[in-house]
């Protein structure tokens, strides 16, 4: 016998108490309903939950893959930049690891195409782009390091010309503006026999007293007396040249200074083997003497008053 269930209903004392008798079959028919309603929607919750999670991750991933294209975009333009100044300054080219080849930018972020693929189609898809914007991440981080390197490269070559241009000996010595060239370069008439005699610099005659300054970056490597130079400072300015500077009233620095172009390193004067108030002047290359006029670029041509024969 099917048991019976009743279910009393009392409102309040002014309406009738209902009843209702439920047999026990479709007691169970109403749970069973309702456990699976219950069951439909936490399903449909978590279903909800489960695609909001992957919409957010594409969302993230096309972020990323908007970073990395802008990245690569970025790398590409320096690299040509690299590429163009190694090209300006004779450097070699370096061999660019991500393309195999010495290139001028790097490949595009194309390995997947998130336009294509809804986030809700493929939730295994999902998990996917996430490990090769890794990859693709780390590759233009060691790019990104490798071009810093590069860059690095050129900035030291930059600074060792620049060093180098510095020492060059490109400026008068003396830079008065009532300074004139007494005595070229080359066979002259002695002032001293009236014979014949090669000049190895210059003669720039100047007031007693006025600057003798370095034309370029250098080390003294000698300042003292010496025969008929009188009182003489050497410069070596780098591995090629060397100036030498004679007559001088005194000194303004000491054997093993450091001086910068423009600095000054002694006097004109009368010292030694000389007729009048001067500089002698000589510059060397590879231990060969140079005309020192055509390293004086500063000079301008009106000075310029060599004496006769």
């Amino acid at each position: 016998m099917t048991k019976k269930y009743t279910i009393i209903i009392s409102p309040s004392s002014l309406h009738p108490i209902k009843k209702f008798t439920l047999h026990q079959p479709t007691i169970v028919l109403i749970l069973v309903s309702v456990a699976i309603l219950v069951a439909f929607g936490i399903g449909g919750a978590y279903k909800f939950y489960e695609e909001n999670q992957i919409a957010a991750k594409y969302l993230q991933v096309r972020e990323e893959k908007k970073d990395l294209e802008s990245a690569a975009e970025t790398l590409s333009d320096i690299k040509k930049k690299e590429t163009m100044i190694r090209n300006f300054l004779g450097l070699e080219q370096t061999f660019d690891e991500m393309t195999g080849t010495g290139g001028q930018g790097g490949p595009g972020v194309s390995g997947f195409d998130l336009g294509e693929h809804p986030p809700h189609e493929n939730i295994a898809w999902a998990e996917s782009p996430g490990l090769e914007t890794t990859d693709k991440e780390d590759a233009y981080f060691e790019k990104a390091l490798l071009l810093d390197k590069n860059l690095q490269e050129i900035v030291d070559f930059l600074q060792a010309q620049k060093e180098e241009f510095a020492s060059l000996p490109t400026i008068s010595p003396i830079a008065v503006p009532d300074a004139w060239i007494s005595s070229g370069y080359g066979v002259r008439k002695s002032p001293f026999t009236g014979l014949k005699e090669f000049h190895a610099g210059i003669d720039i005659s100047a007031m007693r007293g006025a600057p003798v300054i370095a034309p370029g970056t250098g080390t003294v490597s000698f300042a003292g007396k010496k025969g008929g130079y009188g009182n003489l400072v050497v410069l070596k300015h780098n591995n090629h040249y060397t100036t030498v500077y004679g007559h001088l009233l005194g000194f303004n620095v000491k054997k093993n200074d450091r001086v910068k172009r423009g600095d000054i390193i002694g006097w004109v004067g009368n010292t030694g083997r000389s007729t009048g108030y001067h500089l002698h002047y000589e510059i060397l290359k590879d231990e060969k003497h140079l005309d020192p006029f055509t390293h004086l670029l500063d000079w301008r041509k009106k000075h310029l008053y060599a004496a006769k024969d």
